[in-house]
């Protein structure tokens, strides 16, 4: 089975590292069906109820994940959350959208220096083929259904952070309803992370965070497209994402450079 997470115990210590997707029991369902890409992907679920049944005293989770599905992340949140051993999380590059929300299931938060947190309210794909009735019907619906998970999420982060429900509502939703970057000292100063680990002493990144986003942007569309119109679209977004991680840095200093800041997510030494 393709797994998104590896999990290792050394004595009384489990180490699990979340690297990829976190994916929906339903969807992998569907495509070990219909022989899509994904076939044999191990869900949220899975890892949720591998970590259950952890018989350790710490639990060390390394992040460096795009997110996923929503329902899933809360379900890891939860069972960490729920666990009697203590929960250490590291965000060792990005800890996006369900990602973050398993990232603040730690009793302890640690980010990296050279990591970003993204956070925002739930999102959903519309792609269906419906009269005008029905559209009105069922988009009410999804807005529902929306509004309610993403209170949910809400929770989970209010829980940690020491600003107010009204400033932690609006990052959520973001410019544009598109969310939030944060970056480690602002994510300290609001509670979302514990502690910020300088890159000296980060020795647990097993990826490049950056390379990690421009793979998904570069990797081929399942839906076919032209090629320039794929192309665009690829470039459009990665612009989107570099232009919203430069934006929350911080001015240039010898000690804050924004492009030592970006070259460490690229996986340079700086």
């Amino acid at each position: 089975m393709k797994k998104y997470y590896s999990m290792e115990t050394s004595g009384r210590t489990a180490d699990v590292y979340i690297f990829g997707d976190i994916v929906d029991a339903f969807e992998t369902g569907l495509n070990q069906a219909w022989g899509y890409d994904g076939l044999g992907e191990v869900s949220g679920l899975s890892i949720a109820n591998e970590i259950k049944n952890l018989d350790v005293d710490t639990i060390n989770v390394h992040i460096n994940s795009c997110g996923g599905y929503t329902s899933e992340g809360l379900a890891i949140y939860n069972t960490l959350k729920n666990h009697n051993a203590k929960v250490i999380t590291y965000a060792d590059g990005f800890a996006c959208s369900a990602a973050s929300l398993v990232f603040m299931a730690g009793d302890e938060r640690i980010m990296s220096s050279a990591s970003a947190l993204m956070v925002h309210n739930a999102w959903a794909e519309v792609n269906w083929a419906v009269n005008a009735a029905q559209l009105r019907q069922q988009a009410a619906q999804q807005a529902n259904m929306l509004d309610k998970i993403s209170q949910a999420a809400g929770n989970a982060y209010a829980e940690k952070v020491n600003i107010s429900r009204g400033e932690l509502d609006a990052m959520l939703d973001g410019d544009n309803h598109e969310g939030t970057w944060i970056l480690p000292d602002e994510a300290a100063k609001m509670g979302f992370a514990t502690s910020v680990m300088s890159e000296k002493e980060s020795s647990v990144a097993n990826q490049s965070a950056m390379k990690q986003i421009l793979q998904k942007v570069m990797s081929k569309p399942k839906a076919a497209k032209p090629d320039a119109q794929a192309a665009l679209d690829m470039d459009k977004l990665a612009s989107k994402i570099v232009e919203k991680l430069m934006a929350k840095v911080p001015e240039p200093s010898k000690e804050n450079n924004p492009m030592k800041f970006l070259s460490a997510l690229m996986g340079g030494k700086d």
